[in-house]
């Protein structure tokens, strides 16, 4: 059973605006961190690594027959854990500005930090103008567009690489998940309900459905956003009724039952929404299901491994004499460390401080 509502305040502006206040209850159950959802998230980014090691190389990505390949079913795992945590983010933040306030200072610090070292460190060393790159308006015009989400398409970079159409192809999926946050934050600011991410979660399979069998140009796109959506927003669905998956044998099912899922709906026109509801209850009832005991919290350099992973790759891959699985080891010891520096040096600050700013100001909300 969840525990009973309490009321909060919601802050519609920053602090130094006029405030508009709603009041709206909000729950304290928070989830047990007696989960592999840490863990998930690390596999998941090495595995993007892997597939993505593949395509980068002029080959063909490991698949799932019928379905998708290693690396899109990776990101969606992120994207399923995602759901499922920020809605209890969400319904355990004080305010809507709070909300978003922890959302931006996990992705934005460390998109930008990797969006620096692609574009004034990587390419006055790689690129065909060298430092000339370095200081002119089209590197400015690419760390601006990198760290706000756009197309990571350093040509100067990339001319004369295997796979030369973006820097890091990786990025597209912040847009989305972010673009997911809000979404999720203003339908439950209209209805704090169950219901309401099942409907948009139903909105997703219809459209995934409707895109996977469309020969319209736009429908390609459309259905990778649309299938993460279903995603994401099925994991926020189950943070709702995780009472009912809480016992070992409840999640057992869960997860036979969703790889049964995957499994059968292969080879079929409902693949894209079926298998990816499979996935989605599969990664968050394994999550669930088993314990942590390597990471365990201390730690999260599982999106810097995404961020960085994609351009260390198409350096070594494009500028080293290594073979394939050597520049794959080579690729994973040096995201390892670039991602280390960043959780050290950017993320973990960043959200340390956010969090404090957090907790000083309610302090300071009870004491008036």
């Amino acid at each position: 059973m969840e525990n009973a509502p309490r009321q909060g305040t919601l802050h519609l502006s920053g602090p130094s605006c006029t405030h508009f206040i709603i009041q709206l209850p909000r729950e304290r159950c928070v989830i047990n961190r007696d989960n592999s959802f840490d863990l998930i998230r690390h596999l998941a980014a090495l595995a993007v690594l892997v597939s993505h090691h593949y395509v980068l190389s002029g080959q063909q990505e490991p698949m799932l027959q019928g379905y998708n390949s290693l690396g899109a079913i990776a990101v969606l795992a992120f994207f399923a854990i995602s759901g499922f945590l920020i809605t209890q983010s969400f319904l355990n933040t004080r305010s809507f500005y709070h909300y978003m306030e922890k959302r931006i200072a996990r992705i934005f610090p460390a998109l930008i930090g990797c969006a620096f070292v692609m574009v004034y460190l990587c390419g006055p060393a790689f690129s065909t103008n060298g430092l000339g790159y370095a200081f002119s308006l089209e590197s400015l015009t690419d760390f601006l567009k990198v760290s706000a989400f756009g197309r990571a398409d350093i040509g100067d970079i990339t001319s004369t690489f295997i796979f030369k159409d973006s820097f890091n192809g990786s990025l597209w999926s912040l847009k989305i998940e972010f673009g997911c946050y809000v979404l999720l934050a203003l339908a439950l600011l209209v209805l704090r309900r169950a219901a309401v991410p099942l409907i948009i979660a139903l909105a997703f399979c219809i459209t995934t459905y409707l895109c996977s069998t469309s020969a319209h140009p736009m429908a390609p796109k459309l259905l990778v956003y649309s299938t993460v959506g279903i995603v994401f927003f099925v994991g926020s669905s189950l943070y709702f009724y995780r009472a009912a998956f809480s016992s070992v044998k409840a999640k057992l099912l869960i997860g036979v039952l969703s790889a049964a899922l995957v499994l059968v709906s292969l080879n079929t026109p409902l693949v894209m929404v079926f298998a990816s509801i499979g996935v989605s209850l599969l990664v968050l009832s394994l999550g669930t299901l088993c314990k942590d005991r390597i990471i365990k919290s201390r730690f999260d350099i599982s999106y810097g491994m995404y961020l960085y992973a994609f351009p260390v790759q198409q350096l070594m891959i494009n500028t080293t004499a290594l073979s394939f699985y050597a520049s794959m080891l080579a690729t994973v010891a040096v995201v390892i460390v670039l991602a280390s520096l960043s959780w050290l040096f950017i993320e973990k600050p960043a959200l340390n401080y956010v969090h404090r700013r957090s907790r000083h100001q309610e302090s300071a909300a009870t004491m008036a």
